[in-house]
């Protein structure tokens, strides 16, 4: 039996401070200042060597935005075996829900005033609960849209074939 590599307990929210207005009267909002207690970003930068092995290299540093999600819609329902990712709704919320091999859940609603981290092996999936809603998202990995080896992107049903053998 292979070690678990995360479980629920790994998964981190994170609160986002301000807003303060700056020298221009616009409103600062730190999404998050990645201090060592809410993300340990030694681990952020690590990735599974197995894993590796089975793919091109695409360790790197992405930040990408899903904008314009319409109200009551699902999306993820997936899990990364290299990825990690630090996920904020910029706008709206969504019902964010994870879950580890071993079956334990997270729910938590994100808004503009927190913030997830979710570590490689958990399976996600969203529900936006606001029309218009906008996710931004730091992730771990780079990503070539036209080459699907790239993707780290896996099924709910092959997260549970991996749970039955945990």
């Amino acid at each position: 039996m292979k070690k678990i590599p995360f479980s629920i307990k790994d998964v981190r929210l994170m609160e986002v401070r301000g807003p303060w207005q700056t020298k221009s009267r616009g409103n600062l909002m730190v999404l998050s200042s990645f201090s060592n207690n809410e993300v340990d970003w030694k681990e952020f930068f690590k990735w599974d060597e197995r894993e590796l092995k089975n793919i091109p290299d695409i360790r790197g540093l992405r930040y990408y935005i899903v904008k314009d999600l319409p109200k009551d819609k699902v999306g993820g329902g997936e899990f990364h075996k290299i990825r990690q990712e630090v996920i904020f709704a910029t706008h709206g919320s969504v019902k964010w829900e994870c879950e580890d091999l071993l079956g334990n859940r997270k729910i938590t609603i994100l808004t503009s005033q927190n913030g997830i981290w979710i570590p490689p092996f958990m399976l996600h999936k969203y529900k936006a609960l606001v029309e218009g809603t906008e996710l931004a998202v730091v992730a771990n990995t780079t990503f070539d849209p036209k080459n699907p080896l790239t993707h780290d992107t896996f099924s709910i049903s092959e997260f549970q074939k991996l749970a039955e053998h945990h």
